[in-house]
């Protein structure tokens, strides 16, 4: 329920409550890469659709339905159907071509017939269950005239309690329809890359490599800014580490930034939830939740672009219950084009 609680948090920082206007509906196609036992992956598809409306320029809501057939390496039969509340964030709009961040919670319908020792063959005597779903991801969406929109996306899927904490890739393609959307109450946004490093302040886990990820910031009417950062980053556990000890996490961290404008740019410090998505095998693997917070500037360079620098501590909770919380330091540095502010 912790980490539903936190998932709910970032649908509500990624969306807007401005009326609904737009409307969009299609089919859906997924891939998606489960590992098994002994840490090698296995592919599988799924098929479904969503309905979606915009609710302003910058957030869409909805409703998406999937259907996975077939999710086992073996005879076994494993199958799910998943219907979920989803949200995409637009920094920059929704219009021609258009990134988003994508979040997704809702009920997985689950069917797993594979035992806990492989020796005792499939259990048939499973029932199926109810399970939360949870997802979170980056995608684009291209909008071709103004009947016909294509999204493309990756995300970190996970149904807790089963085994089911993945990667995958999805593809919808929709006809819209209904009066425009309307504008929100948010200013032009921006994204654009970030790097950074991680370094260990607690805990058992620390970085083995820089993370690598894309940055989104939109300025508010009246204050401050909503922030977006989703990370890949290669992680080692330290100490208490039988197997999978060289995991990798996805990062996704909303927050809140309140802001000072200086003539050179933007001060700024943020505070907000954090999920990692561990996909590996190893007692890490599924969602970590917790928190992240720091500070950062914006440094014009140029007529268009900035430069961005930051520190900030991550906070994550871990599924290892013998060494559960991680502290780590992430000094990082980005590139966008500039962003807009009330008073420009």
């Amino acid at each position: 329920m912790r980490t539903f609680s936190l998932v709910l948090v970032a649908l509500a920082v990624a969306g807007t409550s401005a009326a609904q206007r737009r409307t969009r509906i299609g089919p859906t196609v997924s891939s998606i890469s489960i590992e098994n036992g002994s840490g090698s992956s296995n592919g599988f598809t799924s098929f479904g659709g969503s309905l979606a409306v915009l609710s302003g320029d910058d957030g869409e809501f909805g409703l998406g339905v999937s259907r996975y057939g077939d999710l086992s390496n073996n005879s076994c039969v494993r199958q799910m159907t998943f219907i979920g509340l989803e949200s995409n964030y637009y920094p920059v709009g929704a219009k021609g071509v258009a990134p988003y961040a994508s979040t997704a919670v809702g009920l997985a319908r689950v069917l797993d017939q594979d035992p806990t020792l492989a020796l005792l063959g499939c259990n048939t005597g499973a029932q199926t269950t109810n399970e939360l779903g949870l997802g979170f991801g980056l995608g684009v969406r291209f909008n071709f005239g103004k009947q016909t929109a294509a999204l493309i996306e990756g995300r970190f899927f996970q149904v807790p309690n089963s085994a089911i904490k993945a990667l995958e890739g999805r593809a919808n393609i929709s006809f819209a329809f209904g009066s425009p959307s309307k504008k929100s109450q948010l200013l032009n946004g921006t994204l654009g890359p970030a790097v950074g490093v991680l370094v260990p302040l607690s805990g058992a886990l620390e970085g083995r490599g820089g993370t690598v990820g894309v940055r989104f910031r939109r300025d508010q009417k009246k204050g401050g800014s909503l922030g977006l950062q989703i990370d890949y980053a290669p992680l080692r556990v330290r100490t208490g580490c039988a197997g999978g000890c060289h995991p990798y996490a996805i990062l996704f961290a909303p927050g809140y930034e309140p802001s000072l404008h200086p003539a050179w740019g933007r001060l700024y410090a943020v505070l907000g939830v954090l999920l990692a998505g561990f996909p590996q095998i190893g007692v890490d693997r599924g969602v970590a939740q917790g928190a992240h917070g720091g500070l950062g500037a914006d440094i014009y360079t140029g007529q268009a672009l900035m430069t961005n620098v930051n520190a900030r501590v991550l906070w994550l909770q871990r599924n290892d219950p013998n060494n559960r919380n991680a502290f780590l330091a992430q000094v990082g540095v980005g590139l966008s084009p500039k962003l807009e502010h009330m008073s420009h």
